[in-house]
């Protein structure tokens, strides 16, 4: 219901209330903005409050049902006991109603497929039915289906984790000169512990372009893993550091370069110095495990 307040002309006095009710589709699109525009600034609970509105009150609006399965499966990950239920049980709704709606759209279908492959089977999650989905993104767009698919084979068993690069090294083959496709490889090996096959994948990508910022941090993140070259990598993670600060969503996590500066520090021998960086990123990040017990394990030294 929107109101209307009408003024006169001389004198300010209200002369009346004027309701006009507006379209519930136009509500509802109103709704799903501004949950998206929450969820984006990380006010999970108003975010979700707004979009469970939008689709009660359009349940056959496709991207209603969408960004319901896309905040409430986000608010499921911070939940705990029942509120993780309750919200998983959200999330997959909201995501089987879009696809359901519009079965053709492979964003409505990556949703689904990444909450069935990441969900743990008591919530609902199902990795088989992940994979199928997966395929059918793939059919439609191959890098996106490709990276989908391989991030979902990497939760199961050798033999899929072996297609898993088996698919990546394929992609990247026949795709060389797409920067999407080497950062998805390079992100896909040292996500899997094997920097030494990310780092030229990365190098190539600054050797391309110089301020490549996510790239400049995967040739940092990976002499780090590699424990080669810390001096090196010190220098590129002060320079992601200045830049990243005005890169917006092109940028890294922020808290990542001060954790990854502080174990540069580390090999080297400087624990003050370490110790600094990771409290940096713990005041960027507090909830950052990896810098949390980098932290510690300094103390016990």
């Amino acid at each position: 219901m929107l109101v209307v307040r009408v003024r006169a002309l001389t004198g300010g006095a209200t002369l009346a209330l004027l309701a006009i009710s507006a379209p519930p589709a136009l509500v509802a699109q109103d709704m799903v903005t501004q949950a998206r525009a929450l969820f984006d600034r990380g006010r999970l609970d108003s975010a979700l409050t707004l979009v469970r509105r939008a689709a009660d009150l359009e349940p056959d609006r496709a991207e209603a049902q969408y960004w319901l399965g896309m905040i409430a499966g986000r608010k499921a990950q911070t939940s705990g006991g029942l509120g993780r239920v309750t919200n998983a049980g959200r999330s997959k709704g909201g995501f089987q109603r879009a696809v359901q709606l519009e079965p053709d759209n492979p964003d409505y279908q990556e949703g689904l497929a990444r909450f069935l492959g990441f969900a743990p089977g008591l919530f609902g999650g199902n990795r088989d039915s992940a994979i199928v989905l997966a395929e059918r993104v793939r059919r439609v767009r191959e890098v996106q289906g490709t990276f989908l698919l391989v991030d979902i084979l990497r939760q199961g068993n050798d033999r899929q984790k072996a297609r898993a690069d088996s698919l990546v090294d394929a992609v990247a083959r026949s795709r060389p000169a797409e920067r999407t496709v080497l950062i998805g490889a390079a992100f896909h090996y040292s996500g899997t512990q094997r920097p030494d096959r990310a780092l030229p994948m990365y190098e190539r990508l600054v050797a391309r372009d110089s301020t490549d910022l996510v790239a400049r941090f995967g040739v940092a993140r990976s002499l780090v893993a590699l424990r080669r070259d810390p001096t090196r990598a010190q220098a590129i993670l002060r320079w992601v550091i200045a830049k990243n600060a005005r890169a917006g969503d092109e940028g890294v996590p922020p808290a990542a370069p001060w954790w990854r500066l502080g174990q540069t520090w580390v090999q080297l021998g400087v624990p003050d110095s370490a110790r600094a960086a990771y409290q940096q990123a713990l005041e960027i990040l507090p909830r950052f495990e990896q810098a949390r017990r980098s932290l510690d394990s300094l103390s016990r030294r």
